[in-house]
């Protein structure tokens, strides 16, 4: 019986001496390993008519690369989609606005037209006429953050 719980206690103590985790202050794990945070998607619509924009706020909880794809821009009165072009950009909100730091004129694609690294927080992704509407379209925005 004796021979038994030591046995038990040898094993406990070689399964303890093999954790490689190393704690830091606080018992934060220091052993080099990183969480990665899982890509977030999101999308977006906004009736937009000439030199009118909109944007959308979202956080970003862990540092890394953000993709914007302005997806479609559709007539509403002849559901039909068109080539037209559009700003996308991403920034930071403002008040009642978003701050703009990256940006682009695009066409509507099927492939992301803006990539950004972004940290931490809140952020904006916003879409504005680039001179060229003359009536109301609605358009689709994805972005993928994580």
């Amino acid at each position: 019986m004796i021979v038994k719980r030591l046995l038990v206690l040898l094993i406990a103590s070689l399964g303890v001496a093999c954790d490689n985790t190393v704690s830091g202050p606080s018992g934060t794990d220091t052993s080099g390993t990183t969480a990665t945070a899982t890509p977030i998607s999101e999308s977006f619509e906004a009736t937009l008519s000439h030199g009118e924009s909109a944007f959308y706020s979202f956080n970003v909880v862990t540092a890394g690369v953000t993709t914007v794809t302005l997806a479609s821009v559709v007539d509403p009165r002849k559901a039909a989609p068109l080539a037209m072009p559009m700003r996308i950009a991403l920034g930071m909100p403002v008040g009642e606005g978003c701050e703009i730091g990256d940006a682009v004129e695009t066409l509507p694609a099927l492939t992301p037209q803006l990539t950004a690294t972004l940290a931490p927080g809140i952020h904006c992704v916003w879409v504005g006429d680039s001179g060229q509407l003359t009536g109301t379209v609605i358009v689709s925005i994805r972005f993928v953050h994580r």
